[in-house]
């Protein structure tokens, strides 16, 4: 049997409270994926995560970590339809085996250009060494052929490794806010990603309007700004509902999840 994609629960304190921990090879928590929705009886919504080396606060807006190059545009051997399976030669040695678990081979250059693959598992990669290998998931193989023409970018999943979100500049994808201080490293929990959450803000925030990240102040949203240089980097999490004063947290109705 398959594992749901998304869990229902009453409004209790279960996202705020559960700490599921994660397995020493890094491959996936001890209890949930990484990414499943926790859906509230009053519509609030979370997402199972796995923190990266910082201890998560609450309150704080969280985000993927931030991309390596070396992980882009990487060489394939040839690969045949159906094949489980990418070989490529990797740019930097990567040394946690199965880092990108739960994320994304996507081939970037035609022969296969736009194809997105779930990884299942792999070995510690090497440095500049053709035969590094990442295992597709299940239900996955190549739907189309790959040569050494095609390039293959390795993502992992958004919610491992999760960051606070960056003063000024960001150069991921904000992911959702800290309900509970996540250990750093090998945690494992929930963040809120939709519905009523308290948020620091920066800035003074007006109520009904729209809150953006980055602010400046690491983990913190602020108001949308009038000058468009600011405005063409900022990312809308969500309204405001209540206002609290700058450095604290105001009420805000998070949108990263959609309705």
């Amino acid at each position: 049997m398959s594992m749901p994609t998304v869990i229902f629960g009453p409004p209790d304190s279960m996202p705020y409270t559960i700490s599921t921990g994660v397995a020493a090879n890094r491959q996936k928590s001890n209890l949930l994926p990484l990414g499943i929705q926790l859906v509230m009886q009053d519509g609030r919504k979370f997402r199972h995560v796995m923190n990266g080396g910082v201890l998560l606060v609450v309150g704080n807006v969280i985000s993927s970590a931030t991309p390596i190059s070396t992980d882009e545009d990487l060489t394939p051997a040839a690969g045949a339809v159906g094949d489980r399976l990418i070989t490529f030669t990797h740019g930097a040695a990567t040394t946690i085996a199965n880092y990108f678990s739960e994320g994304y081979a996507v081939i970037s250059v035609t022969p296969g250009g736009g194809d997105t693959y779930m990884i299942d598992n792999h070995l510690a990669l090497t440095n500049n060494t053709a035969g590094d290998i990442v295992r597709l998931g299940p239900g996955h193989a190549l739907r189309r052929a790959l040569t050494t023409v095609s390039r293959v970018d390795l993502a992992a999943s958004p919610y491992a490794y999760v960051i606070q979100d960056p003063v000024t500049t960001k150069a991921s994808l904000a992911v959702g806010v800290a309900v509970s201080a996540i250990t750093a490293t090998t945690g494992a929990g929930f963040i809120q990603t939709r519905g009523p959450c308290g948020v620091l803000t920066d800035d003074t925030v007006i109520g009904g309007n729209r809150v953006c990240v980055p602010s400046a102040a690491a983990g913190a949203a602020g108001p949308e700004t009038a000058v468009a240089a600011n405005s063409a980097i900022e990312v809308t999490i969500g309204h405001v509902m209540l206002v609290a004063a700058n450095a604290a947290w105001s009420t805000l109705f998070l949108n990263f999840d959609g309705d």
